[in-house]
């Protein structure tokens, strides 16, 4: 799965938000993933490309919200 454009975004905050959260786990589970088949987990597998899936579908349908100003 590739960085969206969200990521890039959500990537240029000073603070750890939760696009960074979506956006780190996105890039984790396909290492994940690969750990899983080496050790021959096809269940573990398939848990961990359902979760790349939600992710991606969350990255996709919910642009990010621009860091408020505080006063």
């Amino acid at each position: 799965m590739q960085s969206s454009a969200a990521c890039a975004v959500a990537g240029s905050t000073s603070r750890p938000n939760r696009w960074e959260t979506l956006c780190a786990l996105q890039s984790l589970l396909p290492l994940l993933k690969k750990a899983a088949t080496d050790l021959r987990r096809a269940d573990m597998v398939y848990w961990f490309e359902q979760a790349d899936a939600e992710v991606a579908n969350i990255i996709r349908a919910t642009p990010p919200m621009q860091p408020q100003s505080r006063p």
